[in-house]
């Protein structure tokens, strides 16, 4: 295969989304297989015939129309055809409300702490699936995002079906109201982290930005999970597991008093990890060509130095650090 053209996303991926199936998550979102109208067995084929065409094309050169200016697309060598990597980012529901949220439009700023069923046809597709051999499940990584999880009702038993197919790795976002029992299972299995974007060191900026009063009980569930994450055997590694998410939110937290504040309660809640990211999503899609505010190489550098003092181990958000780095968005 062509070295040039290879894409971990068209070769090795599959993301499920709320509309549709595509082959990647990215923001450039890739060439749609489906939009749930086949069965799950039907589904199922479908995607593993067009997974097919488009491997084949690429040996010969011939790229998705949708993936032509892709910047994801990378020179990278591959190791299998199989699937490694599966999103489920296919629901909208949530229990918060976030102010800078991408699904606003959708959901109309509403939200509840009620279980809701997203779509019964993925589980049944994974499993036509597995039962195909399309998964490289000892090294298949999944990813969980869109709407919340600890109110999604099938997602006990999609776990469950992860745990059992021995997945390598899954990626949690959650908004930590709700706690997870199935999360809960996962740090214990030292086969995932979860990421909580907390935005804030305190209750008064976490609500205006969450339109929710639940900043204690979010802190309150991240120590739970710490606790979880401790009981896995190589504890000295899962306790990193566990992450607070700070995306710098212009007019509410763009400030280092607020920075520190998070740093602080992150640390006393026993969390090793913290992250922090631009709020890009919005960026991108409204402000392309504009400079990068200067508050966000302040506040990334001020994180950076804040963590070493504390011992706090520090993410950058990759996606912030290439805008940062070209400095437009």
């Amino acid at each position: 295969m062509n070295r040039e053209q290879y894409c971990k996303f068209l070769i090795n991926g599959l993301s499920f989304h709320q509309k549709n199936v595509r082959f990647c998550t990215t923001l450039q979102m890739g060439p749609v297989i489906s939009e749930y109208k086949e069965t799950p067995e039907d589904l199922a084929k479908k995607i593993i015939n067009l997974r097919e065409n488009i491997q084949n094309n690429i040996i010969d050169n011939k790229i998705p129309t949708e993936c032509e200016n892709c910047i994801y697309r990378k020179q990278e060598n591959y190791n299998t055809n199989k699937i490694t990597q599966i999103y489920l980012y296919y629901w909208y529901h949530c229990n918060c409300s976030c102010f800078y949220c991408s699904y606003r439009d959708e959901t109309k700023g509403e939200y509840s702490d009620k279980k809701k069923e997203g779509n019964n046809k993925i589980y049944k597709t994974l499993k036509e699936l597995y039962k195909y051999n399309q998964v490289d499940k000892e090294n298949l990584i999944v990813n969980f995002g869109g709407g919340e999880l600890g109110v999604l009702k099938e997602f006990p038993k999609l776990i469950d079906f992860f745990l059992k197919n021995n997945v390598q790795h899954i990626w949690f976002e959650s908004s930590g109201i709700s706690y997870s029992k199935a999360v809960e299972k996962v740090l214990k299995n030292g086969k995932g982290v979860i990421t909580v974007a907390v935005c804030s060191g305190s209750p008064e900026i976490y609500k205006k930005i969450k339109r929710r009063d639940k900043y204690k009980k979010v802190m309150d569930n991240l120590r739970r999970y710490v606790i979880a994450a401790s009981k896995y055997k190589n504890d000295i590694f899962n306790i990193y597991n566990v992450v607070s998410k700070y995306i710098i939110l212009k007019g509410f937290n763009d400030n280092k008093e607020e920075v520190e504040k998070w740093l602080l309660e992150s640390k006393r809640i026993g969390l090793k990890q913290v992250e922090i990211s631009m709020e890009f999503c919005w960026g991108i899609q409204t402000k392309a060509g504009q400079k990068i505010e200067e508050y966000n190489y302040e506040l990334f550098d001020f994180a950076e130095k804040k963590c070493t003092e504390l011992g706090l181990k520090l993410n950058k958000n990759l996606t912030s650090l290439d805008l940062m780095k070209k400095g437009v968005y």
